[in-house]
C-alpha cells in the first residue's frame, strides 16, 4: 500500500470513529506512518481529504462494476447482485458510523454533485447489463435506456443518504422484492394492457 492510501485509508477510519471535526491532521499522520510534513506534501486539509475518500469510494465502485460486467453469470443474477452490492455499501455509508450525518454534509459540500455521479454511474451500468440481457435473448425489452431510468426510479426509496433517512429503514429484502419484478417482467416481456397476455409479433408490428 503507498503512502497516499494508507493517509487515505488512515482518514476514512478517524472520519467515520471520531468525526471530522475532532480528527486531526497529526492524528491522521500518525495513524498512517507518515510524518506530519509529509501528509501536507498529498493534502492541505481534512477538506481535500474528505474529497480523497469519497474518490476512494468511487474506485470500489468502479472496481464492483468491471466485476459484475466481467461475470459469466446470467443477466438476472448480475443485476441482482450489482443493485444489493451498492445497497450493502450505501447503508454501510448512512448507518456504520455515528457521525455519518457530518461526513455527508462535508462531501456534499466539497462535492455537491456526488449524487449524480453515483446515479449515472448506477445507469449506465444497469443499461450494459439490461442490453446484455437482451443480446442474450433473456430480456425483452423496447428501451434499456428508459427502463434502467425507471427501474432506479422505482429503488430510489432504498438508498437514502444520512440527511433524508425514512421513517422505515429500507431492507434488502424488500430491496430484492422489487429488482425481482422488474426482472419477472422484462423476461416476460411488453404486455397487452387490456388482455394482460404477452403482445404477439403480429400486434407489435401493427403497432
Amino acid at each position: 500500500m503507498s503512502k497516499v492510501e494508507r493517509i487515505i485509508e488512515a482518514a476514512g477510519n478517524r472520519f467515520r470513529y471520531y468525526g471530522i471535526a475532532k480528527t486531526t491532521m497529526q492524528e491522521i499522520a500518525a495513524d498512517a506512518g507518515v510524518a506530519v510534513g509529509t501528509l501536507y506534501l498529498y493534502f492541505k486539509n481534512k477538506d481535500d481529504l474528505v474529497v480523497a475518500c469519497a474518490g476512494e469510494f468511487v474506485e470500489q465502485h468502479k472496481r464492483e462494476i468491471a466485476d459484475v460486467l466481467a461475470s459469466k453469470a446470467a443477466p438476472e443474477k448480475r443485476l441482482r447482485r450489482y443493485i444489493v452490492g451498492r445497497f450493502r455499501a450505501a447503508d454501510d455509508i448512512r448507518t456504520g458510523s455515528r457521525h455519518a450525518v457530518e461526513l455527508t454534509r462535508a462531501v456534499l459540500r466539497l462535492k455537491p454533485d456526488r449524487a449524480h455521479e453515483e446515479g449515472m454511474m448506477m445507469w449506465d451500468t444497469v443499461v450494459q447489463i439490461l442490453a446484455q440481457g437482451v443480446e442474450q435473448g433473456v430480456f425483452r425489452i423496447a428501451s434499456v435506456e428508459d427502463d434502467a431510468k425507471v427501474f432506479l426510479f422505482s429503488i430510489a426509496y432504498f438508498f437514502p443518504n444520512a440527511l433524508n433517512e425514512p421513517p422505515m429503514p429500507p431492507t434488502e429484502q424488500d430491496l430484492t422484492v422489487v429488482v425481482d419484478w422488474f426482472i419477472k417482467a422484462w423476461k416476460a416481456g411488453p404486455r397487452d394492457r387490456r388482455e394482460g397476455r404477452p403482445v404477439s409479433k403480429k400486434r407489435r408490428a401493427r403497432a
